[in-house]
């Protein structure tokens, strides 16, 4: 077992691979949540600009999105 010190604190090689997993998921989710938030405001009709502006994606993100939703 090999063990790290981070922060003053020593931690496991398995800690650590268990704290950049859980790290991982926090960011899927939000990209996940950034999608479905795209999605309802593409379906009431928001404008590119607001989209872009209240989800922080980009333009071709978005379109990709749009283009998928109007596949539905």
């Amino acid at each position: 077992m090999a063990l790290k010190w981070e922060g003053g604190t020593m931690i496991t090689y398995e800690d650590e691979l268990k704290q950049e997993a859980r790290k991982e998921g926090r960011e899927e989710g939000r990209q996940e949540e950034k999608i479905e938030i795209t999605r309802n405001l593409i379906k009431l009709g928001s404008s590119l600009d607001f989209i872009k502006k209240a989800t922080g994606l980009s333009e071709k993100k978005i379109l990709e999105i749009k283009e998928k939703l109007e596949k539905e």
